[in-house]
């Protein structure tokens, strides 16, 4: 591992909620990142094992987990996948981090792949339906969220998706996406009239009764595609 390269910090980024000036940023000495990076790589190498990634979506997932190790924020927008993503590159070509012997792949094999970014290959806007009241509450002014609905691919259920101060949660899942939408309507209202905490777990619990299915993780493409148009589903509390 090289000196420690005083006066340079890498930025990792933890993204609050939107300021004017901008989202926080945390910085952190390369050996720190390093640090997250050795143990994100023992928790997700079987993931991507298990999920067959290629060197680009390795990567990904990787950045992704040590930063939210490092940060203890695991929401994700385009810019905090960037810079995860940059910080991991940026630590491997200077020496900080040298992935373990099981890590699947090199670091030039991951330069090749990821030219470009995170790019989704295929366009899933007929996959993804935003947020469409049709009666219940007004805005309050007092936050927003990102959520819609999403049909899985494999399962063809309409999916129930919110990003609130964490990952995309998948809640509920049915054949209609009227169903779908009105499902998340009422989640919507119920936040906007101030619901506790005991009245939201009663309502998803209701959700998940009168569902179709069991959500499921939709796949890496259709993640990225949903990251990439997060600005399209945001919903005003």
């Amino acid at each position: 591992m090289k000196r420690r390269k005083k006066g340079r910090p890498f930025k990792a980024r933890a993204y609050g909620q939107r300021q004017s000036d901008g989202p926080p940023v945390i910085e952190v000495e390369p050996e720190e990142f390093a640090a997250s990076l050795r143990q994100a790589e023992r928790e997700v190498l079987p993931l991507i094992r298990n999920m067959q990634f290629g060197p680009g979506m390795a990567q990904l997932v990787l950045a992704l987990h040590a930063q939210m190790l490092l940060t203890g924020d695991s929401r994700v927008t385009p810019e905090s996948m960037m810079a995860a993503g940059n910080s991991v590159i940026a630590l491997w070509q200077a020496g900080y981090y040298t992935p373990g012997p099981d890590y699947p792949f090199t670091l030039e094999e991951t330069l090749r792949d990821i030219q470009g970014g995170p790019q989704a290959k295929g366009d899933y806007a007929s996959s993804f339906q935003p947020f469409t009241p049709l009666s219940g509450t007004s805005p309050l002014g007092t936050g927003e969220v990102h959520g819609g609905i999403a049909r899985h691919p494999e399962t063809g259920l309409w999916q129930v998706w919110m990003m609130l101060e964490g990952p995309c949660t998948f809640l509920a899942a049915y054949r209609d996406p009227k169903v779908a939408l009105r499902q998340l309507e009422t989640i919507i209202s119920s936040s906007r009239k101030g619901g506790s905490e005991r009245e939201r777990q009663v309502l998803h619990a209701q959700m998940r009764a009168q569902a179709d299915g069991e959500p499921q993780q939709l796949p890496y493409d259709m993640m990225v595609y949903l990251v990439e148009h997060l600005d399209d589903f945001t919903i005003a509390l």
